[in-house]
């Protein structure tokens, strides 16, 4: 499971460096390719694995209610391959990198089953946002 959070930087080619403790992560399970798509501000990177698993979930969608087509459009069709090189480092396309605003500085935060890629001035904004009292609350509702 993807945990911690990682401060990195985009070179002027949209390269980024994937933190060793991921990209060990990925190796365990002998598959280090990564399917990268946008949400919420930010971009989510799945493990090529857990993308096939959502793609099964996804194939069991009708396709003619609006709220499918709605989010094939804008979350499924931004979906793109990023294969890590032997140096450790994805290259994020130009539209990825516009819709996150990643320039230079960006973070990678574990997210569970896939990691997301935030800019650093807003992973500093959505960090800020997160009030205790949510924390507070989920920890309750997991029974913690």
């Amino acid at each position: 499971m993807f945990r911690g959070r990682f401060e990195h930087t985009v070179d002027a080619k949209g390269r980024l460096s994937i933190p060793v403790k991921f990209r060990d992560l990925l190796g365990d399970t002998g598959d280090t390719r990564l399917v990268v798509t946008t949400y919420d501000g930010c971009l989510i990177a799945y493990p090529y694995a857990e993308w096939k698993i959502l793609e099964e979930r996804i194939a069991g969608l009708s396709e003619f209610k609006q709220e499918t087509r709605a989010f094939l459009r804008f979350f499924y069709s931004s979906a793109t391959d990023c294969p890590i090189d032997r140096l450790g480092r994805v290259l994020i396309p130009q539209p990825l990198r516009e819709y996150a605003k990643l320039e230079k500085e960006v973070m990678l935060v574990g997210a569970f089953k896939q990691f997301e890629i935030w800019s650093k001035p807003m992973w500093d904004e959505a960090e800020a946002d997160v009030s205790k009292d949510e924390i507070s609350s989920m920890l309750e509702r997991l029974g913690l």
